[in-house]
């Protein structure tokens, strides 16, 4: 007899991801690309199975979802055939080759998923000449950044085995995404979660989100699946040194130093009233952070900046008010906002400006014993006003920014970077230096409703 599938409610997370698609402007908005260059050549048969390995593992892989009487449910098949795809293109020029490999990777990125057949996610091989790319495409319904880089390394691990000839084997059994969910229906229904929504009601009182100002009055007022483009930045090593030392002295983590020079920045060009959104690996135990599926989190920090006060207390604040967020975000997003009064929620509605910490995704990244090498990103639908995601690479801090192009230029997003890694400088030279001392050419106002 065939199992049968596993059927369970959509977390709210995921309803709300859902949710989100149907007025998206477009859809790719919400996938999740990891283009991968490759230091050596890949044996496709070997990678094939081994997607078809990770698929098997892992449920939230084989996850389609279904919309009914107002609900959404998560439909959690048995199994699922999977391939990967092996793309060659005829590019006689060899020069042409890049702008080749970036055509295929946006092609890639922004061919629909179909949330009621799935699979949702998929692998590509591209292979020009004797270069090649691992294009790893998945929906962020079902994996957040950090369950895709568990995903890499069960892929690596599960190539590495077939190369030599042998049947993958894990050292421990994968954690369920369906577990996972489960266990946020129970913590919802026992209540575990009023403490933390008290704490945000108050937190979020008369809160108003901030962004930079645009270079351009949008046709339209700005929504999720505006056009956009991403552009890497990477922070100087005097910028690095400078984070590290402060959070050294201050007992922080780089973080919250980084969320300090960003809040510095945005005070600077006009607001000192500061509310910008920051994502939440939300993986506090060691099967949450083996967990393949959606698990990260939304949470908005406020901050007031004044001239007056010193690069140190602005970071000693940001410190604070990190150990405050991560205190209480295992409430999704989507049911804080639900819970807010109806004036505050119509004012943060859609977070404009968000800083997300990768952790080391793009460092010592392989296909088994092949290395991979992080590319910039295909995306071409802007999330927010600007997304700022940056982790710890092999040679420093990178940082990709994701930004609306209706209402944006480039060089406003680099212009803005820039000044965070002033900051930073000028923290390492002198960290009780006032604010109000502080230049730079970034411009911020309130978001408009």
């Amino acid at each position: 007899m065939n199992a049968r599938p596993l059927v369970i409610p959509a977390t709210a997370q995921q309803a709300a991801r859902w949710h989100a698609l149907r007025s998206a402007r477009d859809r790719s908005v919400y996938h999740i690309t990891w283009r991968l260059g490759c230091a050596g050549r890949v044996d496709f048969d070997a990678l094939a199975a081994a997607w078809q390995t990770v698929t098997d593992r892992h449920d939230s892989l084989r996850a389609r979802f279904v919309a009914h009487d107002g609900e959404l449910d998560m439909v959690i098949q048995p199994a699922v055939d999977v391939t990967a795809r092996l793309v060659e293109p005829d590019v006689p020029d060899v020069g042409q080759a890049a702008q080749e490999f970036l055509r295929l990777a946006v092609e890639l990125h922004t061919q629909e998923f179909h949330l009621d057949a799935g699979p949702l996610a998929r692998l590509a091989l591209v292979r020009i000449g004797a270069r090649e790319e691992l294009i790893l495409t998945v929906h962020h319904i079902i994996v957040d950044g950090w369950g895709t880089t568990v995903l890499l390394n069960d892929l690596s691990a599960a190539y590495a085995s077939l190369v030599r000839g042998e049947k993958p084997v894990f050292s421990s059994d994968a954690v369920t995404f369906h577990g996972y969910a489960e266990k946020l229906r129970s913590e919802e229904a026992r209540g575990r979660w009023r403490r933390s929504l008290d704490h945000w009601r108050t937190a979020l009182d008369g809160a108003v989100l901030t962004t930079v100002a645009h270079d351009r009055e949008p046709r339209r007022p700005t929504a999720v699946g505006d056009p956009g483009r991403t552009v890497q930045y990477r922070f100087t090593s005097q910028a690095d040194s400078g984070r590290a030392a402060l959070a050294r002295e201050l007992g922080a983590t780089p973080f919250s130093v980084m969320l300090a020079a960003w809040q510095i920045v945005l005070a600077r060009g006009g607001e000192r009233e500061l509310t910008v959104g920051v994502i939440t690996m939300n993986r506090s135990t060691r099967s949450e952070q083996a967990l393949v599926g959606f698990v990260s989190n939304s949470c908005l920090v406020r901050a007031t900046v004044d001239d007056q006060a010193s690069i140190r207390e602005v970071a000693t604040a940001a410190r604070d008010a990190t150990w405050n967020l991560l205190a209480h975000q295992g409430v999704p997003f989507p049911v804080v906002h639900a819970a807010l009064p109806e004036e505050t929620r119509s004012r943060l509605t859609n977070i404009k400006l968000t800083l997300n910490y990768l952790g080391p995704i793009g460092r010592d990244l392989t296909l088994g014993d092949i290395g991979l090498t992080m590319l910039q990103g295909p995306n071409r639908a802007a999330r927010a006003d600007m997304t700022v995601a940056y982790w710890d690479g092999d040679d420093g801090t990178l940082a990709e920014i994701e930004y609306n192009t209706e209402v944006y230029e480039e060089e406003t997003v680099v212009r803005m970077m820039r000044d965070m890694d002033d900051v930073l400088v000028m923290a390492a030279a002198d960290v009780d230096r006032p604010v109000g001392g502080v230049r730079v050419l970034t411009r911020s106002v309130p978001a408009a409703r």
